[in-house]
């Protein structure tokens, strides 16, 4: 009985202490932007279907933008000013021409009211969302200040709320921190070897991964990940500030990896499909080594 007690214990003052990290609040900010951002696609896209009734012909590139621009353009009332300061002088005069040529249907106010209250409530969400961003920041700053710096604060939000701590981030390795968030695909990768392997999952969204070459992803991933474990582990367990020196040459790695690429792009596309094309050969032969002709196996 006293042993059963003695664990109650450890285990409450265990939960108290989580309840207590700041870890916890800023992974359930990081996800609620995330489903913030979920709700204003959704909202936006439903938007969009329904002014497209009075209005097909103007297609804006955000959500956001177009709820703005639904505030601003009534055919019978347009409120030019602030057409002017969401689209331009060039975009203004477009949607001014548009409307004169506008097939859409007449809309009662009661309708375009209720359009218009739509729009609203997506800028009242996006205004929350650039608040909970600013307040993410903040937090990146205060718990993971070398993460937030190498990585981004939102990068690290949403590692540390996929985990569950910058603890256990802290003992990750960084094989393993490469690929958080992409573990349906290693799932995949490891039930059929001939699937290949995820080579970024959350770190995909930083820029200088998502915008570099597919043939130097996982390079530059590599790279990204390293840097991050050793930046958890100086957050967690030493609180040193050590994030410019890991950027520094982190950046420069990344440099040499892009400048290689530059010069030998020709040779490495060349070698990858040789590669495919000898898995593919060594693939169509059968256990015994004889070839498989696609005879239908009895």
């Amino acid at each position: 009985m006293d042993k059963r007690k003695t664990f109650l214990k450890k285990a409450k003052e265990k939960v108290r202490e989580a309840f207590k990290s700041r870890d916890m609040i800023i992974g359930s900010v990081s996800r609620s932007i995330e489903e913030l951002d979920e709700v204003i696609h959704l909202m936006g896209e439903r938007l969009e279907d329904w002014y497209s009734i009075y209005f097909p012909e103007i297609k804006p590139d955000t959500h956001v933008k177009y709820a703005n621009l639904i505030l601003a353009v009534d055919k019978k009332n347009i409120d030019k000013d602030l057409l002017l300061k969401i689209l331009g002088p060039k975009g203004s005069e477009e949607v001014l021409r548009k409307i004169e040529k506008s097939l859409g249907a007449d809309l009662g106010a009661e309708d375009l009211g209720e359009i218009k209250e739509c729009a609203r409530m997506i800028l009242e969400l996006d205004n929350l969302r650039n608040r909970y961003e600013k307040y993410q920041d903040k937090l990146a700053q205060e718990i993971c200040p070398n993460i937030a710096h190498i990585a981004g604060s939102d990068i690290a939000g949403k590692m540390i709320a996929h985990v569950g701590s910058l603890k256990r981030l802290a003992f990750l390795p960084a094989s393993t921190i490469q690929v958080i968030g992409a573990e349906k695909a290693l799932f995949k990768h490891l039930k059929n070897r001939r699937v290949p392997p995820p080579k970024h999952g959350i770190i995909f969204q930083f820029a200088k991964i998502s915008g570099a070459p597919k043939v130097i992803r996982g390079k530059i991933s590599r790279v990204l990940a390293n840097a991050i474990c050793t930046a958890a582990k100086a957050d967690y367990i030493t609180k040193n500030y050590i994030a410019e020196q890991l950027k520094q040459k982190m950046d420069q790695r990344i440099s040499e990896i892009n400048q290689y690429w530059e010069k030998n792009k020709d040779k490495i596309k060349e070698d990858k499909v040789n590669f495919k094309k000898e898995e593919n050969d060594n693939f169509s032969r059968n256990r015994h080594g004889a070839p498989n002709f696609g005879k239908k196996r009895r």
